[in-house]
């Protein structure tokens, strides 16, 4: 179901793409992370040692398409970095 939802984001959503993979099982969403990448986007995973369900973030990681692989708590300082970035440059 997520890598559905972030496909239609990587052809309905015009604006800047920021995908987080975090704690969950099985790997859904990792098939979508490159076609993130491909349109701009930047895509995050969870560190695996601080996921309680680590599946979904390992399939991220080994699909060769993460930007930032981080701490949930550096997962937040960083979407804000990028959020800060974006809009001091316009």
């Amino acid at each position: 179901m997520i890598t559905v939802f972030l496909r239609s984001l990587t052809q309905n959503w015009d604006g800047k793409l920021i995908a987080v993979i975090v704690s969950g099982y099985d790997g859904d969403g990792a098939a979508a992370l490159c076609e993130i990448k491909e349109v701009g986007g930047i895509t995050i995973a969870q560190k695996l040692d601080t996921a309680q369900q680590p599946d979904m973030p390992e399939s991220a990681i080994a699909s060769g398409c993460i930007d930032f692989i981080l701490s949930p708590e550096d997962i937040a300082q960083e979407i804000v970095r990028i959020a800060h970035r974006d809009t001091s440059t316009g």
